[in-house]
């Protein structure tokens, strides 16, 4: 079947319409068509040709790549798990960079297909990549680097859960390696053999990689490359201390952060009461750079009879002024502090998050109320700090993570869907067809802290963004995947504003869900890039022995091939500022005048100079 006859359903239940593959919305409905791309994985001694519709659903789009033609439908599943998905499984909380299982291509079970979060489309919702992503070792020249360190550090995070699986082969296989953007993305997960790779191991990827980074980090990737090879680094902990500062270096000496913010809610069509909470007041826009000022959090309350209602301002009340009190006591300290320890950052959004649980816990328990008379509440909350964003999260409400090209879910529910796949004994596309698995296993005020497990992830901001947190009551049915690029990301592209943005998405909540309250909120983060200092001293090793203890002393020294280390134009830091740009072209002048007038200079000169362009890309012991 040719690709441009090819058809694909609405997944609208009350519509399911066929359109065609280059149709963006339904031509009935309106909905926006979903379009799925999964990876085959698995074995099979079946050949497919691309443009053949498997099992009359599948389209193969590129090879080992279909496109679901019936997304409205849930997928073939096994009776059992087979042990050689199982990592998949286990490993669902990191479903932002692990791929899961979507379901089986046939009622063979021989090949399952593997479904990835967020894949960047065209505006037909064709695949931009033909794989999917673009893989790192692709994507690192054209990166700035902050954004290449970024990935780095996502790596080592990434270390101890995948090592658990014991599938840490997975990142030792550079086309594995793929990007999404700024996050990273594995495009399978592949079995250790007898023994794990080491981290010597991973000191002998990066040195394939030297050449590609940023001149202006070039001199620190070679020391921690050195000190993995001489096995001075072997635990991801240093490590990732050695990179946390550099990106403090890097993200606060670059740019700059402009926050908009702004929350709206509404009870939705069939409840009488709004027993969800947020924070900043609705409908009052804030503007702020950075730290308290940007705290927005968005709680759902439960327990009924104006009980969730009570829950969810309480604890907006409590952890408000607790962040507060922190931050107030130690903002001086922190502005002063040239070591960037960001588990700080997470103990008192812990301490916060855990006080209003314990709170709402001691009311209910004072006042006997026993299982679903307890009242409490979700909570999802955002901070920017420095270079990075904050979410701590516990229940089912969500954050998003939208960008130019995708929108990132970073929140994993709590609920027995969730539960039931980290523990391998079932598929989500499955679980979450029956209506039971939806419920919650964790809320504040269900018991003490001490049994309470409060998510808290933080992420480098490198581009404009925008964090959307919400209630259930719009993120039921997949509504933000669906409409995101039509009603969040002309936010990012100017051409509509964020309070307009937040009405507009409001409004959709209550036209496609409207069962439940709805609460959202907006973080709007713009990045504009400073004019750099003199970095001097600032992000070399020796500058980093100041800050870091027992900072690792390697040996040897990494010779560059200096005819590979130049960067393209637009691997320079971005995003640039008109003046920036001016400087730069104007430096582009500059230059081609001095090769002018060095054509008139002997022959000896012109050496002198290569040496000095290529002197800063040297690593030296």
């Amino acid at each position: 079947m040719s690709n441009s006859i090819a058809k694909i359903q609405c997944v609208n239940k009350k519509c399911q319409t066929t359109n065609l593959l280059d149709d963006t919305f339904c031509s009935k409905c309106q909905t926006p068509i979903v379009k799925r791309y999964l990876r085959i994985g698995g074995n099979s001694e079946k050949d497919y040709e691309v443009g053949e519709l498997i099992n009359d659903r599948f389209l193969l789009w590129e090879s080992h790549i279909v496109i679901d033609t019936k997304p409205n439908l849930p997928p073939l599943f096994s009776d059992s798990v087979p042990e050689n998905i199982i990592p998949y499984l286990k490993l669902f909380s990191h479903r932002l960079h692990v791929p899961q299982i979507y379901g089986f291509l046939d009622d063979s079970f021989q090949q399952w297909l593997l479904e990835y979060e967020s894949i960047p489309l065209d505006e037909k919702g064709h695949l931009i990549h033909p794989e999917l992503y673009p893989s790192i070792e692709l994507s690192l020249f054209e990166a700035s680097s902050l954004r290449q360190v970024s990935w780095l550090w996502q790596i080592i995070l990434l270390w101890t859960p995948l090592a658990k699986q014991k599938v840490l082969s997975s990142l030792f296989h550079p086309n594995n390696i793929r990007v999404g953007g700024g996050i990273i993305k594995l495009q399978e997960l592949i079995r250790d053999n007898e023994s794990s790779p080491s981290f010597k191991d991973l000191g002998n990827l990066w040195e394939h990689w030297i050449t590609k980074f940023n001149p202006l980090i070039q001199e620190v990737m070679g020391k921690i490359i050195l000190s993995l090879q001489e096995n001075l680094l072997e635990e991801p902990t240093k490590l990732l201390e050695i990179l946390d500062q550099i990106l403090y270096i890097l993200g606060n000496n670059y740019y700059q952060r402009k926050f908009k913010l702004i929350t709206v809610t509404d009870a939705g069509k069939k409840r009488k009461n709004n027993e969800d909470s947020c924070y900043p007041s609705i409908n009052s826009l804030k503007e702020t750079n950075s730290g308290i000022d940007t705290l927005t959090i968005v709680c759902d309350g439960l327990g009924g009879q104006e009980k969730g209602e009570i829950a969810s301002h309480l604890a907006i009340e409590i952890m408000q002024k607790e962040l507060e009190q922190d931050y107030k006591k130690t903002l001086k300290e922190t502005l002063n502090n040239k070591h960037w320890t960001p588990l700080i950052d997470s103990k008192k959004i812990l301490k916060a998050i855990s006080k209003a649980n314990d709170t709402i816990t001691n009311i209910n328990n004072k006042e006997r109320r026993k299982d679903r008379e307890r009242m409490g509440t979700t909570v999802v909350m955002a901070m920017a700090i420095a270079h990075e964003a904050y979410f701590a999260y516990v229940g089912d409400s969500r954050i998003y993570w939208i960008t130019q090209d995708s929108c990132h879910q970073v929140t994993v529910d709590d609920d027995l869907a969730t539960r039931e796949v980290r523990l391998g004994y079932g598929f989500y596309r499955q679980l979450i067809n029956n209506p039971q698995t939806g419920a919650l296993l964790q809320a504040l005020g269900m018991e003490s802290s001490r049994k309470l497990k409060v998510h808290i992830r933080r992420f480098v901001l490198d581009e404009d963004s925008i964090f959307l947190l919400c209630s259930d009551g719009l993120s039921d049915f997949e509504r933000v995947e669906q409409y995101w690029k039509s009603e969040v990301l002309p936010i990012i592209n100017k051409e509509v504003d964020v309070e307009e943005s937040a009405q507009k998405i409001l409004k959709m909540g209550l036209q496609k869900n409207g069962h439940d309250n709805i609460t959202i909120a907006l973080l709007q983060c713009s990045i504009e890039s400073k004019t750099p200092e003199d970095y001097e001293g600032k992000l070399t090793w020796a500058y980093l022995q100041e800050i870091i203890s027992d900072l690792p002393k390697p040996q040897g020294k990494l010779t560059l091939d200096k005819t590979k280390t130049k960067q393209p134009l637009n691997s320079i830091d971005l995003p640039l500022s008109k003046s920036t740009l001016i400087i730069i072209i104007s430096s582009i002048i500059l230059v081609i005048g001095l090769v002018v007038w060095q054509q008139n200079k002997p022959s000896q000169n012109k050496s002198l100079n290569q040496d000095l362009i290529y002197s800063n890309l040297e690593i030296k012991n």
